[in-house]
């Protein structure tokens, strides 16, 4: 599995001289260190945020370089990273079978918190829209993105059931607290833009909506907690005059596109993953 970055050795060094000086002078005692695991999909990777880079010992995984909630949570004086195997592009079986890595299963095992977003990958949320996208529908029309928008259903109940097989099986191995981020809505839709209509961007927040209201309902059935960041991010997607959404018009191809900016992690998901780290200590 993975060796962590050089900045995540020296916060665990600091906390445990930390933790050291408090045992040495009671007066001095503080709460202890959470131990959060982060894992999922590119949502919690870090992309759209930089450049991108591979994860030592699990091949094919890719995060981003730049700062998001889980590297500003590593920051906090009282949590403690003590795996971050997130991967872009991963499904909800995949990160199940992370489990099956005794590294991943050991970190889970002392694990107060974990984090993790899923389910996007599994509807192929990138695939529709690409296929409800202005310049697509140009060409080819609407009948790709009808149809693609009619098997949302099936996918996201789909999705939503193997998010919660991922959940169980996090339980089994873990005592920790389970927080599934939701997803934010990308889309401005109050005027149309070069990548969408103000119509089609409509659908697809709404589709947005119904992935998270099931992803919410499956999950916290298994025990989980479910981190809704809809307000966090409203006013902020794609085509507003203030956007937490990675967008490069100029490179549709940009496997940074359609992800949190850094201000967009920093400001719409860590306020929220915070207070579930709190209610851990």
């Amino acid at each position: 599995m993975r060796s962590l970055p050089a900045r995540r050795t020296v916060t665990a060094l600091a906390s445990a001289l930390a933790l050291a000086a408090a045992a040495a002078s009671p007066a001095a005692a503080s709460p202890r260190t959470v131990q959060l695991v982060n894992l999922g999909d590119s949502y919690s990777a870090a992309f759209g945020t930089g450049g991108i880079r591979p994860v030592e010992g699990v091949p094919g995984c890719l995060q981003g370089t730049g700062r998001d909630h889980v590297d500003k949570l590593d920051s906090h004086p009282r949590v403690e990273v003590t795996l971050d195997a997130a991967c872009a592009g991963y499904e909800t079986w995949q990160v199940r079978d992370l489990l099956d890595d005794g590294t991943v299963t050991d970190a889970l095992e002392e694990a107060d918190v974990v984090t993790l977003t899923m389910g996007g990958n599994d509807i192929g949320w990138s695939e529709i829209i690409q296929a409800c996208s202005a310049p697509f529908e140009a060409v080819q029309g609407p009948a790709t993105c009808n149809a693609r928008l009619g098997e949302a259903p099936a996918r996201i109940d789909e999705a939503a059931g193997s998010a919660a097989r991922t959940v169980a099986a996090i339980e089994e191995a873990s005592d920790a607290r389970i927080v599934v981020l939701g997803y934010p809505r990308l889309f401005d839709e109050r005027q149309d833009t070069p990548l969408l209509s103000a119509e089609r961007a409509a659908e697809l927040n709404d589709w947005a909506d119904v992935l998270n209201a099931e992803l919410a309902a499956a999950v916290t059935e298994e025990g989980a907690v479910f981190v809704d960041v809809t307000d966090r991010f409203r006013g902020h997607g794609v085509g507003s005059e203030d956007p937490w959404i990675f967008f490069d018009p100029t490179v549709p191809g940009n496997p940074n596109n359609l992800h949190p900016t850094e201000r967009g992690y920093l400001s719409g998901y860590f306020p929220q993953l915070l207070g579930q780290v709190a209610r851990a200590r």
